[in-house]
């Protein structure tokens, strides 16, 4: 299962690119843990931890497969790459229609839209594997996580202590779905070629209520300099 990637911004204007977590990207793994706040660490965790375990590792950068899927996300045009998100799901063995979710963001870009962003492309393949249902467990004081799943209608279980089980359809999730650079410049050539057909248009009705100006000789050339070349404001 591969997830093209793909860049997007935040809603503070911070360029990232999303893509899977590969079996390469052990580092970045570290690096992200390192940057997280003791209370991020303990809310993703529920509890203490220490720097990441190489089996934890192996296990976080596995390759995608049907049951786990990650994605990351990384900050753009940086020398050093650096990491500040993370998502994931993992399916129930004894229901195969749920798989439980995890995602984390570093501190500084939390409350930017990113967790939703990761979230939508963890729902893009639970909808391929036929997953109809994502969980999580959510420590009691993490008002962020539970607020942003709040948004898809989760439905929130005390477990008894602090931690509480959330569930909720993966349906409700918007995917983000990336136009390719030529989707774009179709999109943006349509665009033109419609305000130039309306030009015309208004151009041409012109002319019908004022017949002195069809008297003007004028060469013969297209409405517009870029109607044949498609759009050239693209």
């Amino acid at each position: 299962m591969k997830l093209t990637p793909f860049p997007t911004p935040l809603k503070n204007g911070v360029s990232v690119l999303v893509r899977d977590v590969t079996p390469t990207d052990r580092h970045l793994l570290e690096i992200g843990f390192a940057h997280l706040s003791g209370r991020a660490r303990y809310f993703r965790f529920l509890g203490a931890h220490n720097p990441l375990t190489e089996k934890e590792l192996d296990r976080f950068t596995a390759a995608n497969d049907p049951d786990h899927v990650a994605a990351g996300a990384l900050l753009r045009c940086r020398t050093i790459p650096e990491p500040i998100g993370i998502a994931r799901y993992i399916r129930l063995p004894d229901q195969k229609h749920v798989a439980e979710i995890a995602i984390t963001i570093a501190d500084r870009y939390q409350h930017q839209g990113l967790g939703s962003l990761l979230l939508g492309a963890l729902a893009k393949f639970a909808r391929q594997g036929r997953i109809t249902e994502f969980n999580a467990l959510i420590h009691s004081e993490n008002t962020a996580m539970l607020g942003l799943l709040d948004q898809f209608g989760g439905v929130q279980t005390a477990l008894g202590g602090e931690d509480i089980e959330v569930t909720f359809p993966v349906s409700t999730i918007s995917v983000h779905v990336p136009k390719s650079s030529a989707d774009n410049r179709e999109t943006r050539g349509g665009a033109v070629r419609a305000i130039i057909n309306r030009t015309s248009a208004k151009l041409r009705q012109f002319v019908n209520f004022h017949p002195e100006f069809s008297e003007i000789n004028a060469p013969d050339q297209p409405a517009s300099v870029w109607e044949n070349e498609g759009g050239a404001i693209v």
